[in-house]
């Protein structure tokens, strides 16, 4: 299999294209054939360096949406997405065309998104998702203050269905010397 790789951390030139021995599932894993990988900004700074436990040589990439290839059998030629955990660290990540997860973190990709879709959703929905609606509970009819709307993660929050959590967000301004009022916040 072709996959991007990085030995030493640095800047976007230390990533070469290798050839690599295709992977086989081991027990409770699934090897996913990745038709769309994204790049976010925690793998820029994986490569950078600027992330914590990083194990080198690696394979980078978090966000994927593919086809389960080999694993359980009743996950095979099913249509996956996912993001995260330890993959693109200590485990070798999407920016390849095969990827080994475990059988446990395989979710159904949505039949409405496409693979390229899918792949984008990612790290900004699930951290999202995680602060809004694990940690903080939200539940539908409660309003909340979006700071950082114009960001990966607000961006995420603020185009939620009203119906998933409520939520309200904040217009991208800039406020230098001038007093900010409350009609500068819209619903």
């Amino acid at each position: 299999m072709r996959a991007l790789f990085f030995d030493r951390f640095g800047d976007p030139d230390v990533l070469r294209v290798v050839e690599r021995a295709d992977p086989v599932a081991g027990p409770d894993e699934a090897v996913v054939a990745v038709m769309a990988a994204s790049v976010n900004p925690s793998d820029v700074k994986n490569i950078a360096g600027r992330m914590e436990g990083t194990v080198l040589p690696r394979i980078p990439g978090r966000d994927f949406a593919g086809i389960v290839v080999d694993g359980p059998a009743d996950w095979l030629d099913a249509e996956v997405w996912g993001t995260g955990g330890d993959i693109g660290f200590t485990r070798d990540g999407s920016h390849a065309e095969l990827l080994v997860v475990p059988a446990a973190a395989l979710v159904r990709k949505p039949e409405r998104l496409g693979f390229a879709e899918a792949s984008v959703v990612g790290v900004n929905f699930v951290i999202g998702w995680l602060g809004a609606v694990e940690t903080a509970r939200l539940t539908p009819g409660e309003t909340i203050a979006v700071f950082g709307v114009s960001g990966g993660v607000g961006t995420r929050i603020a185009r939620w269905p009203t119906g998933l959590a409520a939520v309200s967000s904040c217009r991208t301004a800039r406020f230098t010397d001038q007093e900010v009022h409350d009609d500068s916040i819209h619903r």
